[in-house]
């Protein structure tokens, strides 16, 4: 029983130091975007998705959406010039569509098989979800915050319509960063597959 109380207690330790270390990883890899071709220059490409992947897979995916708003904060504190909140909104929405789909059929008992099915899962997921989030709420959100018409701020990115920018920037961008992220995220996954199997039975 002390023993059982005692292990209790060293994982919920380990979990308390581990998921901030994960976050504060994660902040610092989002310093690290850079631009993508051909897409809008409000779509930046990072891998700060990846501790919050790896934090979910060792903890369960709340702990996953706990990293991503931790380092969403992190970002807000220190690197926000604006005062506004929706970029660290919407990369909170992207990053736990992608996460939950990939660590819930991971910890599903469907191993790497799942997890790749997961990373499928998980881009096409955010990729409608942010599609949906900037057509209705985060596009609309900025011209409002920026007090410009929406033509105008269309008119920046060249787009017609909110769902032309959607369907020609949006779209390929998320589709872009999921297949990115998967293709680094199976890799780490293969080799930490063995620790991380260890850490959710014990």
């Amino acid at each position: 029983m002390k023993e059982t109380a005692l292990h209790t207690s060293r994982r919920a330790t380990q979990r308390i130091v581990t998921i901030p270390m994960l976050a504060a990883v994660a902040f610092i890899l989002q310093y690290l975007e850079v631009p993508v071709p051909l897409m809008p220059s409000f779509l930046k490409l990072d891998f700060s998705t990846l501790p919050a992947l790896i934090g979910g897979l060792m903890y369960g995916p709340v702990a996953g959406i706990i990293i991503e708003v931790l380092k969403n904060t992190l970002h807000m504190l220190f690197k926000n010039t604006d005062g506004l909140l929706i970029g660290e909104l919407a990369n909170v929405v992207a990053g736990a569509s992608f996460i939950l789909p990939a660590v819930l059929l991971q910890r599903s008992g469907q191993g790497k098989k799942g997890f790749l099915s997961g990373l499928a899962l998980g881009t096409l997921l955010m990729t409608i979800v942010m599609a949906v989030a900037n057509a209705y709420v985060l596009l609309p959100a900025y011209a409002a915050l920026y007090q410009m018409p929406m033509a105008e701020l269309l008119a920046m990115f060249n787009a017609t319509s909110v769902w032309s920018l959607v369907m020609v920037g949006i779209v390929p961008f998320n589709l872009f960063k999921g297949v990115v992220l998967a293709l680094v995220a199976y890799p780490v996954y293969a080799k930490l597959g063995a620790r991380i199997a260890l850490r959710t039975t014990n």
